[in-house]
């Protein structure tokens, strides 16, 4: 007899029998999961930097697809702050940060090939530092 939750898991795992009514192939590595999570990102590293807002439709360790209102050209390096939907200890809400390529753009979507990401308390922009720097950039003298 099966657990609950090993049919769980292969009900989620419908891949093959998506792609075998169309005809098509799965090349994914990577089992893929449902979700509805707020996202916002931004581009990296060009002239006219994109931001915006949409929804994770779904995730895998190697990708990330949004649902966005406009279409972010395939090869447009980006970074993703994900709500993540539980809490660390039960309190501190966390954002998954995660940066990649685009790879695939669709009129209302876009999937984002993973190449790092790293769970950050929300809120946060910079972790602390021992180091105190004036608005100079110069290190401040300890005071003792």
């Amino acid at each position: 007899m099966r657990s609950p939750l090993r049919s769980a898991i292969d009900a989620k795992d419908n891949r093959t029998e998506a792609f075998d009514q169309a005809g098509l192939i799965e090349r994914r590595k990577r089992l893929r999961f449902p979700f509805e999570l707020r996202v916002s990102f931004r581009t990296l590293g060009q002239s006219y930097p994109v931001a915006g807002k949409g929804w994770v439709l779904n995730i895998s360790s190697n990708g990330v697809l949004v649902a966005y209102q406009h279409e972010v050209s395939a090869g447009t390096p980006v970074e993703l702050n994900i709500d993540w939907p539980t809490r660390l200890d039960g309190r501190l809400p966390l954002h998954l940060v995660a940066v990649g390529t685009v790879v695939r753009s669709e009129l209302f979507s876009f999937a984002v090939g993973l190449e790092r990401y790293y769970f950050r308390i929300a809120g946060r922009t910079d972790l602390p530092t021992d180091e105190s720097y004036g608005a100079s950039g110069q290190q401040k003298a300890a005071t003792a």
